[in-house]
């Protein structure tokens, strides 16, 4: 069949005659004597599309035959010999055109910032591209290689694709050795890079501008893999983040480049306030403590503390348990309603009840889950009208033991 995608990326519209038709597991493909769609290859994605107004919803070649590209179509409508008209799903090809180009460039920067920086994979199906690399490239690496990408890109530089003979092709000083042999497809950008593919890709390179470095990570193998963003994506990328910054700055009554200072600034100041917020909440529970334990009736397990906390003062229940946790001959049953439903339980290690087995026994009272020793026991429901009954009914269980 005829591949009109590879002597014009921009053809957005074509027609052709259905050669074959199959059916797999209720999907239906079909085969067409030429097509502009472009399949799976390469790191790069599929088209999408219509053939007759059908939805295109998959584009790939067989292992076997790759030869022949099929189309898969998202309901049965066409038979062997149908007249079709294609049309290519222009935004989605653009997109991936501008992901294609940028991948070359930038990988052909990555080789200009230290030849150890070769390419082992990409992967273009997703915004946020990746290029997994040799060599171990660090932070001011990726600076580099963005800025002479894009410096590059500004060139406006003309992008072409030609096919030749195997027997020629150490004529062209490629990135990278070709993994085909015969008639071998080459993409040319200017001066800049020569690469043997097959994908699609942009008449110029300025129309993948920008191109940003998005981070790195080590993966499998040695390798770093790199992210990246280009053409109307990183645009759409970086109007989105700006508009953040923006806002945060102007909430802040910063400006977006003083931002990392004053959000430094920031965490400096609720690190103190925290801890003041915390002294405080142990003076507070000091004192809730003391007028618990006066009124605190003494049982044949020692003295018992019933107390719900108010919303209020769930921040509280923590810190209360702590203070009456200390107090020898104490039990505390502790509960707090807030935005979700609280159960603490704890005892002085001269007290032999076991706390996760009583709080075992009423956390269905809140809807809820949880568990810990047989000194302290903790649990949460979302049933906030149950903290009141829990805490009574542990109680008297508490008592016949």
């Amino acid at each position: 069949m005829k591949r009109l995608e590879q002597q014009d990326s921009y053809l957005q519209e074509f027609s052709s005659t259905v050669t074959e038709v199959r059916e797999q597991k209720g999907q239906v493909s079909v085969a067409l004597a030429e097509s502009a769609f472009y399949p799976t290859s390469g790191g790069q994605s599929f088209d999408t599309g219509t053939l007759n107004g059908v939805r295109v919803v998959d584009t790939f070649k067989e292992e076997k035959n790759d030869e022949v590209v099929w189309h898969k179509l998202e309901q049965k409508s066409l038979q062997v010999g149908d007249i079709v008209k294609g049309m290519i799903d222009w935004e989605r090809r653009y997109r991936h055109m501008q992901r294609h180009t940028a991948e070359h460039m930038l990988a052909q920067a990555f080789i200009r910032v230290n030849p150890a920086f070769q390419t082992q994979a990409v992967n273009l199906s997703q915004v946020n591209c990746t290029i997994d690399l040799a060599g171990e490239p660090k932070e001011s690496d990726l600076e580099r290689a963005e800025q002479i990408v894009n410096e590059a890109a500004y060139q406006n530089l003309p992008v072409n694709a030609f096919e030749v003979d195997e027997t020629e092709i150490s004529n062209y000083p490629l990135r990278r050795a070709p993994k085909v042999s015969g008639k071998i497809r080459v993409v040319q950008i200017g001066d800049f890079d020569y690469s043997a593919c097959g994908g699609t890709h942009l008449r110029t390179s300025a129309e993948a501008l920008p191109i940003k470095t998005m981070g790195s990570e080590k993966i499998k193998g040695g390798l770093t893999r790199v992210y990246f963003m280009a053409g109307l994506e990183a645009l759409k990328d970086y109007t989105l983040k700006h508009l953040i910054s923006s806002s945060v700055a102007q909430s802040f009554s910063s400006s977006v480049e003083k931002l990392p200072e004053r959000t430094a600034q920031l965490r400096d100041e609720l690190k103190i306030t925290k801890g003041q917020l915390v002294a405080l909440q142990e003076t507070v529970a000091k004192t809730r403590a003391e007028e618990l334990l006066q009124n605190a009736p003494t049982t044949n397990k020692g003295r018992v503390v019933t107390h719900e906390l108010s919303q209020e003062e769930c921040s509280l229940l923590i810190p209360l348990s702590k203070v009456l946790g200390t107090q020898d001959d104490v039990i505390a049953l502790l509960g707090a309603t807030g935005d979700k439903a609280s159960l603490l339980f704890i005892r002085g290690k001269n007290v032999s009840a076991e706390m996760n087995k009583l709080l075992s026994e009423v956390l269905y009272l809140i809807q809820g889950k949880g568990g810990g020793s047989s000194e302290r026991a903790q649990g949460n429901g979302t049933d906030t009208t149950g903290v009141t009954q829990a805490l009574e009914y542990a109680r008297i269980l508490l008592n016949s033991q």
